[in-house]
């Protein structure tokens, strides 16, 4: 086992983190947060483990910061924890008898992210140690909704790596193309990008999806597959395409997604999507603090209903964004909460022609403010025709 103190450079560090998770546990009444999920630990000390299958952990009490994973994940803990100590096994050592090593013998009351966590990795560590676990998975949730500066400057820089991918599709999406090459384009304007702007930080620290600078361009009737990859489907005349552009950089996202019509979608499709503009821009006008999350989504589905279109809706309005693609809040009619200063949320109703295989679905990523929305995404968002 290694037992290091971090070193990170200034820009690795949050400097508003971890007296903002104290705050946490305090109005908690707990004496520290343990994160085992990749997020979560991520959250709590800077530092993303390039991979999950050994045990990591990390642990903020009122006096201590500890990020706890494999050996082989050393230099990057060095590189980027801002937490005091970082535990490194060996494949050697009992993980878990090093991570009961990170809990201080003054506490007796943890909570954790027992929505996300590994079951067999809490009961090995809680067998291990004195203090109770309690779950505190919406406290986790309340701590990661509203982003600290530090957190929306990584999201506006993956913004411009978004941004460049979008520029890419409007250039390289049209009839003839695989789905793969338009992808390839995406890609290397991402890179190219990064390399010009923002080279200091990280990019595509790895996020739900297990991508790295996740892009996809999905045509026709793969575009009914929202969260699939491209494949060598050739674009054709009559297709919508849906280009999807999810770049990271320090584990923070940002979305942008477009969809282009080629040829002879049909006047259904064309009128879906000039409805569905039309009333997105307005969703986007509607953004600000105190807004209901409920009565967003259901305010969408009825102007959608009125537009003739309600049997073409098969998801909630957006979602959150952050260190993953989608986390609080959803903009979902069953959903509770107002929006406020600070949170990220994408906004992106679509509609599923399912009998001609057309999906219809631009969206945007916004950062709520004290007196609106800030649209940081910012391509061209009209009915895109193909080339």
């Amino acid at each position: 086992m290694r037992d290091i103190t971090p070193s990170p450079a200034d820009r690795f560090v949050d400097d508003d983190r971890l007296d903002r998770v104290r705050d946490h546990i305090s109005d908690a009444n707990l004496d520290g947060f343990l994160a085992f999920s990749p997020s979560n630990s991520y959250y709590l000390s800077g530092c993303y483990a390039g991979m999950y299958s050994r045990p990591v952990i990390a642990l903020v009490t009122h006096e201590e910061s500890v990020f706890v994973g494999p050996r082989l994940e050393e230099r990057k803990a060095d590189r980027t924890a801002w937490t005091n100590r970082a535990l490194l096994y060996e494949d050697s050592d009992s993980p878990f008898d090093v991570l009961a090593k990170a809990v201080p013998d003054d506490v007796d009351l943890l909570g954790y992210d027992a929505y996300n966590a590994r079951p067999e990795w809490v009961s090995e560590l809680e067998r291990r140690v004195e203090p109770s676990f309690v779950d505190a998975s919406e406290q986790f949730l309340s701590l990661r909704i509203v982003k600290t500066d530090w957190e929306l400057d990584k999201i506006r820089r993956a913004q411009d790596l978004a941004n460049a991918g979008v520029e890419a599709m409007f250039e390289n999406i049209r009839s003839g193309v695989p789905e793969i090459e338009a992808v390839e384009a995406v890609q290397q304007a991402y890179y190219q990008t990064y390399l010009d702007e923002h080279d200091e930080f990280d990019i595509g620290t790895a996020n739900e999806l297990g991508q790295y600078g996740f892009a996809s361009v999905l045509s026709g009737p793969h575009a009914l597959e929202p969260h699939s990859l491209s494949t060598a489907r050739q674009i054709e005349s009559g297709d919508s395409v849906v280009g999807i552009a999810l770049p990271s950089v320090q584990g923070y996202v940002c979305e942008e997604e477009r969809t282009f019509l080629g040829g002879d979608v049909g006047p259904a499709v064309e009128e879906g999507m000039e409805a569905l503009v039309d009333i997105r821009e307005q969703v986007i006008d509607r953004v600000g603090p105190g807004e209901s999350v409920a009565e967003l989504d259901a305010w969408t589905f009825k102007e959608i209903e009125n537009a003739g279109f309600a049997d073409k809706v098969q998801h909630r309005t957006g979602h959150g964004e952050g260190i993953t693609i989608h986390e609080d809040p959803a903009l979902n009619a069953q959903s509770s909460g107002e929006l406020k200063p600070g949170m990220v949320i994408s906004v992106e109703p679509g509609l599923y022609f399912h009998e001609r295989g057309n999906a219809l679905r631009h969206s945007d990523t916004l950062i709520v403010t004290e007196d609106g929305a800030e649209r940081i995404t910012r391509t061209n968002a009209d009915v895109l025709i193909m080339n």
